[in-house]
């Protein structure tokens, strides 16, 4: 086969499809299971590939790569109409069997790549560069992929391309049935652009999981929910449900979790039912507006108001301005159009305004001052419990978000954090104690900055900007007399140490008042991980101390898996290469560089995906935006690279590896200068920012992996690369799943220049491999 037109293009399709369906997929997941499992996702996509690879090399030994090609590219295509059909149809909700699935057309893609850069591997820069920019397409593709279809139909649409694509190297057909194919195929692709979000298998399955809301809103076993509205968007599948049993309150959830409600309210504030005022106040964070004057309910910043729970309480409860911030679109509009339920709470009050925004970007953007900012259940992920595998990034539970949060209130304004439980609530607490610290004030003064209410189920925690008088604790004190027994209670108020009972938030209240120990050494003494979280590594929902076991067994299991990739085949390819000296290098040298690039390249990339979602707002859009950014760079420097040091692939990949070590580590210290200024603006300019800075990064770690193509070219040794192929895959899911550990244990930098760190290995490889030469063309 000569026609590299095809060959290009095709390659560009299947890479366009495979990354668009990587992350399609992550939203799927993001229903059926607690997390979105993104790294875990990223790092089976490259494994997939990476054993086709290696399947390839052992088992493919036609030469008839035309038909080889066609068989192939159409079975990936398949394997997604497969995987979609039976998530659905058979409701999969078994982790190791969605994954299973899951892992099949990453697989075929692999054998598919394998193929190509073997059959034309004198091409391999330009098949490299077409294989980068259309992952970079993909990537792109999936931002607006929900504007026109639902997750299930996205995926239907990426298999029908691959069938379609799969025809143009068939051979045996005749024209007309070919052409006859492509009509069949190019109608039924027309017909589900047409139909778009139309369900045409069913939903995908929310898993029913503890986390998982949707089926535990209530204990009453004959409460039934019912989606009556679904919608997809990149920020995940929003259900709008309703029960059997009862209709003064119906939820919103995203994707089966994260649930929030929406009352029936007539529109009247003044002739409401006042059984509406009851069921608000047996919320914690409702409480709190009972202890305010009006001077200090001037306005209100409720960060994600979701149904409109916290916009109502503060309708009733006399706030003058309420601003809402959502970032997801899809809960505004569906409490916009439900009006005639909610009393048009979004639309029919002029003192409401509802913003499409993410919480920080909005924070930091705003230049109002606030008597009280809201945030109830504030999670990126999906938890209701303590969960041991936590590893969502939450950017509005931060220290540096407290400091954010602090600045934008007035002088008596209040912070109302209402979490899911009492250990939240500690490092809730703990994390603003250092952040009254950074902005000097310490930790026993802070003290006078709290007030708690609630028990183990959803407490809320009050910051106020400026200390609490004992004349406003008295105040509070008097009027929660008052309440009915079964509303939530104070439990915590400062000055009075003499009635504070023995919660666990309590018991570090106690100890930094008395000075028993430092917070420092109470943080360290405490059995779980409640130190202060911070934007470096935002893990607040990350209970036990050190690696969690489930990560650091899978990353023992993909280390043994890769040494087995690379060492057997290692040491059966040296057997029967000439047992001389340099004929053992000439595999050692890329297979060298293979691993430390496979490594490095991961974690770079897994360490800007994790820090870009501060900027970004969302982990959809920061993957899109990464991976997009980082595959046209790359595709442009796979395809320039070849340019440099045209004869000398080792002296390319010398200067190469030094100019990512010395980029990586001036961008990264840069980036965030730079996206912290841009944080007033628009999520688009900072999208097209962040896409542009990435490029010089991504342009030259474009270079190394095809350099290494080339050195098995030069010495004709190319039917290795495979299984090369195969140890690049294997290594960057190593990479992944170490960049998240690094992650939680030491911060998104250190993780990064660890990443960096292994392209220091290959410099050191390439320059001790140029001095030998020197010094054997000296003797």
């Amino acid at each position: 086969m000569n026609n590299i037109k095809a060959v290009k293009l095709n390659i560009l399709i299947v890479s366009a499809v495979i990354i668009c369906f990587e992350i399609i997929s992550t939203r799927i997941s993001s229903v059926i299971f607690v997390q979105n499992y993104a790294f875990i996702i990223i790092s089976l996509a490259i494994l997939g590939l990476g054993s086709g690879g290696v399947f390839s090399f052992y088992k493919i030994k036609s030469d008839d790569t035309q038909r080889i090609l066609s068989k192939f590219i159409f079975l990936t295509g398949s394997a997604l109409l497969l995987f979609i059909i039976a998530v659905i149809v058979f409701e999969v909700t078994n982790q190791v069997i969605y994954f299973i699935l899951l892992y099949i057309p990453f697989f075929l893609a692999g054998i598919v790549y394998a193929q190509l850069f073997k059959s034309f591997a004198h091409y391999s820069f330009v098949l490299y560069s077409f294989d980068l920019l259309g992952a970079a397409i993909g990537s792109s593709i999936s931002l607006i992929t929900f504007y026109f279809f639902n997750a299930q139909n996205a995926v239907i649409f990426l298999g029908l391309i691959l069938v379609v694509s799969s025809l143009s190297f068939v051979k045996e057909v005749s024209k007309v049935k070919l052409i006859a194919g492509y009509c069949t195929l190019l109608l039924l692709l027309v017909g589900l652009i047409i139909s778009g979000k139309k369900n045409f298998i069913g939903n995908v399955p929310i898993g029913n999981f503890p986390e998982k809301d949707f089926y535990h809103v209530y204990d009453n076993v004959n409460a039934e929910p019912r989606i009556i509205d679904s919608r997809w968007s990149i920020y995940g599948r929003s259900d709008f449900v309703e029960y059997s049993h009862q209709d003064i309150v119906k939820h919103l959830f995203v994707d089966g979790a994260a649930g929030t409600q929406m009352y029936k309210f007539n529109g009247s504030i003044e002739n409401h039912d006042k059984q509406l005022n009851k069921l608000l106040l047996y919320h914690s964070n409702s409480i709190p507006f009972l202890f305010l004057t009006q001077e200090e309910k001037n306005n209100m910043l409720v960060i994600g108001p979701g149904g409109g729970k916290e916009v109502l309480t503060g309708l009733l409860g006399g706030v003058e301005k309420i601003t809402g911030v959502e970032v997801n679109p899809d809960f505004v509009d569906i409490v916009k159009e439900y009006k005639n339920y909610n009393g048009g709470i979004y639309t029919d009050f002029p003192n409401v305004d509802i913003q499409i925004a993410e919480g920080r970007h909005f924070i930091n953007s705003s230049q109002h001052k606030y008597d009280i900012i809201l945030m109830a259940l504030a999670s990126t992920e999906q938890l209701q419990n303590i969960d041991g595998l936590a590893s969502n990034e939450n950017y509005l539970l931060t220290v540096e978000a407290i400091k954010d949060f602090l600045k934008n209130l007035s002088p008596e304004g209040r912070l109302i954090f209402t979490v899911h439980n009492r250990w939240e609530l500690v490092r809730i607490i703990v994390t603003a104690l250092y952040a009254f610290d950074e902005i000097g004030i310490d930790n026993y003064e802070a003290l006078n900055h709290f007030l708690i209410l609630g028990g183990d189920y959803s407490p809320t925690v009050v910051i106020k900007k400026n200390k609490f008088s004992e004349k406003e604790i008295v105040a509070t004190v008097n009027y929660a007399k008052t309440l009915p027994k079964d509303f939530p209670r104070v439990t915590f108020l400062p000055y009075n140490w003499e009635k504070i009972g023995n919660s666990i938030e309590n018991i570090l209240m106690k100890t930094i008042y008395e000075k028993r120990v430092s917070l420092e050494d109470y943080i360290d003494n405490d059995r779980y991980d409640i130190s202060p979280v911070r934007d470096d590594s935002p893990f607040f929902y990350k209970i036990n101390r050190g690696v969690p076991g489930d990560y650091l067994k899978l990353l023992i299991s993909v280390l043994l898996c890769g040494l087995a990739i690379i060492m057997i085949p290692y040491f059966k390819i040296k057997s029967s290469l000439n047992k001389t000296k340099n004929d053992r290098k000439l595999i050692l040298l890329p297979l060298q560089i293979i691993v430390s690039i496979g490594l490095g390249f991961m974690i770079l990339e897994i360490s800007l995906f994790q820090k870009f979602i501060l900027y970004l707002g969302s982990a959809t859009i920061s993957l899109s935006i990464l991976l997009g950014s980082l595959l046209v760079g790359m595709g442009v420097g796979s395809f320039y690279g070849g340019k440099i040091h045209p004869n000398n692939h080792i002296k390319r990949l010398r200067l190469i590896s030094l100019l990512i070590i010395c980029v990586g580590a001036s961008s990264f210290i840069l980036y965030p200068l730079i996206l912290q200024e841009l944080m007033v603006y628009s999520q688009t300019l900072r999208s097209v920012v962040c896409f542009i800075l990435l490029l010089p990064l991504g342009f030259i770690l474009g270079i190394p992996f095809p350099s290494c193509l080339q050195i098995l070219k030069q010495h004709k040794i190319e039917k290795y690369i495979p299984w090369m192929y195969g140890v690049n895959g294997i290594m960057s899911v190593t990479g992944s799943i170490l960049s998240i550990t690094l992650s939680m244990l030491f911060g998104f930098t250190i993780s990064f220049f660890v990443g960096l760190s292994f392209y220091v290995i290959v410099f050191g490889i390439a320059n001790n491999r140029l001095r030998s030469e020197v010094v054997s063309s000296t003797k």
